[in-house]
Protein backbone atom coordinates (compact mmCIF):
# COMPACT_ATOMS: atom_id res chain seq x y z
CA UNK A 1 0.00 0.00 0.00
CA UNK A 2 1.03 3.19 -1.10
CA UNK A 3 0.73 6.39 1.08
CA UNK A 4 0.53 9.92 0.04
CA UNK A 5 2.49 12.53 1.72
CA UNK A 6 1.51 15.64 3.95
CA UNK A 7 2.19 17.87 0.64
CA UNK A 8 0.54 15.69 -1.96
CA UNK A 9 -2.53 15.98 0.85
CA UNK A 10 -2.12 19.47 1.21
CA UNK A 11 -1.75 20.16 -2.63
CA UNK A 12 -5.21 18.69 -2.84
CA UNK A 13 -6.85 20.26 0.06
CA UNK A 14 -5.66 23.39 -1.60
CA UNK A 15 -6.60 22.65 -5.32
CA UNK A 16 -10.28 22.02 -3.64
CA UNK A 17 -10.19 25.20 -1.29
CA UNK A 18 -9.05 27.27 -4.90
CA UNK A 19 -12.43 25.75 -6.05
CA UNK A 20 -14.70 26.62 -3.44
CA UNK A 21 -13.02 30.15 -3.69
CA UNK A 22 -14.12 30.37 -7.32
CA UNK A 23 -17.36 29.19 -7.03
CA UNK A 24 -17.55 31.82 -4.04
CA UNK A 25 -16.53 34.50 -6.01
CA UNK A 26 -18.46 33.58 -8.93
CA UNK A 27 -21.43 33.84 -6.31
CA UNK A 28 -20.54 36.74 -5.12
CA UNK A 29 -20.25 39.30 -7.89
CA UNK A 30 -23.06 37.69 -9.87
CA UNK A 31 -25.54 38.15 -7.52
CA UNK A 32 -26.79 42.14 -6.92
CA UNK A 33 -25.11 43.35 -3.57
CA UNK A 34 -27.93 45.68 -2.82
CA UNK A 35 -30.76 42.91 -0.91
CA UNK A 36 -30.44 41.08 2.12
CA UNK A 37 -32.49 38.25 0.60
CA UNK A 38 -29.40 38.36 -1.78
CA UNK A 39 -26.80 37.95 1.14
CA UNK A 40 -28.57 35.09 2.54
CA UNK A 41 -29.03 33.11 -0.72
CA UNK A 42 -25.43 33.52 -1.48
CA UNK A 43 -24.51 32.43 2.22
CA UNK A 44 -26.98 29.54 1.73
CA UNK A 45 -24.66 28.76 -1.71
CA UNK A 46 -21.47 29.12 0.05
CA UNK A 47 -22.39 27.39 3.05
CA UNK A 48 -23.63 24.15 -0.04
CA UNK A 49 -20.83 24.14 -1.74
CA UNK A 50 -18.19 24.21 1.08
CA UNK A 51 -20.93 21.18 3.04
CA UNK A 52 -21.52 19.17 -0.09
CA UNK A 53 -18.88 19.42 -2.55
CA UNK A 54 -16.23 17.77 -0.41
CA UNK A 55 -17.84 15.04 1.32
CA UNK A 56 -20.44 14.26 -1.44
CA UNK A 57 -17.12 13.66 -3.91
CA UNK A 58 -14.96 11.97 -1.49
CA UNK A 59 -18.05 9.48 -0.26
CA UNK A 60 -19.06 8.58 -3.78
CA UNK A 61 -15.89 9.20 -6.03
CA UNK A 62 -13.26 12.04 -5.71
CA UNK A 63 -13.03 15.72 -5.30
CA UNK A 64 -11.12 17.72 -8.39
CA UNK A 65 -8.23 17.84 -5.70
CA UNK A 66 -8.06 14.26 -4.80
CA UNK A 67 -8.48 13.57 -8.95
CA UNK A 68 -5.46 15.84 -9.72
CA UNK A 69 -2.95 14.48 -7.30
CA UNK A 70 -4.16 10.89 -7.27
CA UNK A 71 -5.22 10.24 -4.05
CA UNK A 72 -8.33 8.48 -2.54
CA UNK A 73 -10.02 8.49 0.76
CA UNK A 74 -11.23 4.77 1.85
CA UNK A 75 -12.24 2.73 4.46
CA UNK A 76 -8.92 1.87 6.81
CA UNK A 77 -10.26 -2.00 6.69
CA UNK A 78 -11.59 -2.64 3.72
CA UNK A 79 -10.10 0.16 1.48
CA UNK A 80 -13.90 0.65 -0.11
CA UNK A 81 -15.47 4.24 -0.18
CA UNK A 82 -16.05 5.93 3.05
CA UNK A 83 -19.80 6.65 4.13
CA UNK A 84 -21.32 10.26 3.64
CA UNK A 85 -21.26 10.32 7.41
CA UNK A 86 -17.77 9.22 7.89
CA UNK A 87 -16.68 12.04 5.43
CA UNK A 88 -18.77 14.58 6.95
CA UNK A 89 -17.08 14.25 10.23
CA UNK A 90 -13.82 13.60 8.53
CA UNK A 91 -14.28 17.40 7.29
CA UNK A 92 -15.55 18.60 10.53
CA UNK A 93 -12.84 17.00 12.21
CA UNK A 94 -10.31 18.67 9.24
CA UNK A 95 -11.85 22.02 9.75
CA UNK A 96 -11.63 22.17 13.44
CA UNK A 97 -8.23 21.19 13.67
CA UNK A 98 -6.45 21.99 10.48
CA UNK A 99 -3.13 21.85 9.55
CA UNK A 100 -2.35 20.04 13.33
CA UNK A 101 -4.57 17.10 11.81
CA UNK A 102 -1.73 16.13 9.52
CA UNK A 103 1.02 16.29 11.47
CA UNK A 104 0.13 13.74 13.35
CA UNK A 105 0.89 12.05 9.39
CA UNK A 106 4.66 11.31 10.14
CA UNK A 107 3.99 9.29 13.35
CA UNK A 108 2.55 6.39 12.19
CA UNK A 109 2.96 3.84 9.65
CA UNK A 110 -0.72 4.16 7.88
CA UNK A 111 0.26 8.10 7.22
CA UNK A 112 -2.96 8.37 8.69
CA UNK A 113 -4.33 11.98 10.29
CA UNK A 114 -6.56 12.79 13.35
CA UNK A 115 -9.27 13.15 11.04
CA UNK A 116 -8.52 9.75 9.21
CA UNK A 117 -8.87 7.80 12.67
CA UNK A 118 -11.83 9.56 13.80
CA UNK A 119 -13.67 9.04 10.64
CA UNK A 120 -11.96 5.51 9.68
CA UNK A 121 -10.74 6.34 7.26
CA UNK A 122 -6.92 6.00 5.08
CA UNK A 123 -5.79 8.18 2.28
CA UNK A 124 -3.91 6.23 -0.19
CA UNK A 125 -3.17 6.38 -4.46
CA UNK A 126 -5.13 5.55 -6.90
CA UNK A 127 -4.89 2.21 -8.37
Amino acid sequence: MRYPSILRRYLATTIDGCIIAAVFLAVSYGLDQGSSVIGVLRLLIIFSVVFIYEPLCTSRFYTIGQKVTGIRVRKFQTLEHISILAAYQRIIIKGMLGIFSLLVIVFNKDKRAIHDFAAGSVVIFEN
